[in-house]
């Protein structure tokens, strides 16, 4: 089939702000892209489109996803560009997939998509010297899909030419799916997997349209118009609002510098999506809706239906722009005298907003939002930790961090010798309170057992099965009695030391075999913890050989006699 595309306009000039019309010329971070590898008989790929949807909901707005569904597993939803797309990157399992086209290991851009949340929160650290914004405008008679896209450098890009990219994507595919029901069933509807983020169409080609101008202040715009046909390939195109476009800027055919998601344009504001907003150390949600203003004017003052109650929200969101709208707050009882389970959720649609001083009607359906999920157990210590382990189980790591004071007071990870074993632990930390327990498996393939916690009776408090395993984070246990010796083997103790704010200063970061540190205090113990909270060093001096890390991410915590200090840090 023949793409039906056209280009209707394009401008390239160095820039002055006062010209811009809707992208963004201050200076800011790197959204994440994922390009995940993928196919509908590969038994194991739920696992990477469960890891990836996991990532994009963990950071609304700041991370895309782009599933290419190509090689033997992928008999159907291939396309054209899919072969070349692997090619360059390497691709030799399913699933995989790469973030920003970035090597964050060695020169390989392919990561295991269970690195996706860690890999894109370091991308969302790095500065972008350009910005990138689209609008996309559809007529569902015509199917006339226009998308304008708007790039503006605040910085010299490296590297010279640089590519943009359009993407047409198609979400809430219904089909089959090897390995659905086993590694992904709650992304099952009526007995069929909804697919989502599927590769359609590459409305810029296989490697996309030449930027030439990459000096700071240049300005770039283009726009296209595409038909879009009643099926692309062997997959129907029959609801255009399952389409979304996603557009990115690259350094050649590699390094994603930045991206977004097209914003559809419209005459009325709406809802997109809603997220729950927690702290690490408090019992407290703080729910937000993410607002679309897809209108050539900016709008404030929002009314939102809040589960029948009308609140006002003065929030000014710019043309062709989304922001976060926070909604309620909710909290928990830290101290409960049984044993509980917390759930709350909340119905938020629009009501109105204003727009020019001129009360405006909003568009679209409620959206649900769950948040203050909780299991809390109150009990007597020591508590028991019992995890069997599957054939990898140094991808498994726990931590109990003290409520109170912010701090870890155990933490461990697996070693090879577990392998299909059961581990007991000891959890019977030197003062009573609130502690929450958090489990990880940062393979993203879940243990082949459960996971239990068991109390001084030997009373089963807690049990889960591994099998949907990624990070369990919503367990809490109020221990009623202090302990005396503390934890025992194999658990690692952290020494109790208050979490008093402390400067402190590394270089060279970025770091490539020694980083070195200096705090406003002495410093008694150095911890280094990667981005899913494991620890992967720890030393007694100021200087770290972290010659021997993977690159990426990291959170260097520095421990003395007057508090702790933390900064992250990135490992090339």
């Amino acid at each position: 089939m023949k793409r039906k595309m056209m280009l209707v306009g394009m401008m390239l000039t160095a820039f002055a702000a006062s010209a811009q019309t809707f992208v963004s010329t201050l200076p800011g971070k790197r959204n994440a892209l994922i390009e995940e590898y993928t196919g509908v008989n590969c038994q194991y790929c739920p696992l990477g489109h469960k890891a990836t949807d996991q990532t994009v909901e963990a950071f609304p707005g700041r991370v895309f996803a782009i599933n290419i569904h190509q090689g033997t597993f992928a008999s159907r939803f291939t396309t054209q560009w899919g072969n070349a797309l692997a090619g360059q990157a390497s691709i030799s399992g399913y699933p995989s997939s790469t973030l920003n086209r970035h090597a964050f290991f060695g020169n390989s851009i392919h990561i295991d998509p269970g690195q996706a949340y860690s890999c894109a929160a370091e991308i969302l650290e790095m500065d972008a010297p350009v910005n990138v914004a689209a609008t996309v405008d559809i007529d569902p008679q015509s199917r006339l899909m226009v998308v304008k896209v708007e790039a503006y450098y605040t910085a010299d890009a490296n590297g010279g030419t640089n590519m943009l990219n359009v993407a047409l994507v198609q979400n809430n595919v219904l089909y089959y799916q090897a390995g659905a029901s086993s590694y992904y069933p709650e992304n099952m509807v009526n007995g069929e997997y909804q697919h989502k983020h599927i590769l359609r169409d590459l409305l810029t080609g296989q490697w996309g349209d030449t930027i030439h101008q990459t000096t700071a202040g240049s300005f770039f715009t283009k726009e296209y118009a595409y038909v879009i046909p009643p099926q692309i390939g062997d997959l129907e195109v029959p609801d255009v609002d399952d389409l979304s476009v996603v557009v990115f800027v690259c350094e050649g055919r590699k390094e994603v510098l930045n991206a977004c998601e097209a914003i559809r344009t419209g005459d009325k504001a709406y809802i997109a999506h809603g997220n729950a907003g927690g702290e690490e150390c408090s019992l407290e949600w703080n729910p937000y809706v993410t607002v679309v203003n897809p209108t050539d004017q900016p709008i404030d003052n929002l009314k939102l239906n809040v589960d029948g109650s009308v609140v006002t929200r003065n929030k000014t969101i710019a043309p062709y722009c989304s922001d976060t709208v926070r909604i309620a707050h909710f909290a928990i009882d830290a101290m409960p005298e049984a044993s509980q389970s917390y759930s709350q959720s909340v119905s938020v649609a629009f009501s109105s907003f204003a727009s020019n001083g001129h009360e405006v009607a909003a568009a679209g359906d409620p959206v649900g939002i769950s948040y203050g999920n909780a299991e809390l157990y109150t009990a007597e210590g020591p508590l028991t930790l019992r995890i069997r382990y599957d054939s990898y189980p140094t991808e498994v790591s726990f931590t109990l961090a003290g409520m109170d004071d912010c701090r870890y007071y155990y933490q461990t990870t697996g070693s090879q010798s577990d392998a299909g074993a059961t581990r007991e632990y000891t959890l019977s930390p030197a003062t009573a309170g609130l502690y929450r327990l958090k489990v990880y498996d940062v393979g993203g393939d879940g243990l082949s057992g459960t996971v239990a916690v068991v109390d001084a009776q030997g009373n089963t408090l807690f049990s889960r099965n591994g099998s949907d395993l990624m990070v369990w984070d919503d367990l809490y246990l109020n221990i009623t009695t202090a302990g005396s010796d503390g934890p025992q083997d194999p658990v690692v103790a952290i020494d109790d030391v208050a979490m008093h704010s402390v400067s402190l200063q590394l270089y060279p970061n970025p770091a490539t075999d020694r980083l070195m540190l200096s705090a406003d205090m002495p410093v008694q113990r150095v911890q280094v913890f990667d981005m899913t909270g494991r620890m992967v060093m720890s030393s007694t001096g100021t200087e770290l050989d972290v010659s021997t890390l993977p690159a990426g991410l990291y959170m260097l915590r520095a421990m003395g006699e007057t508090g702790v200090g933390s900064k992250k840090f990135i490992k090339k």
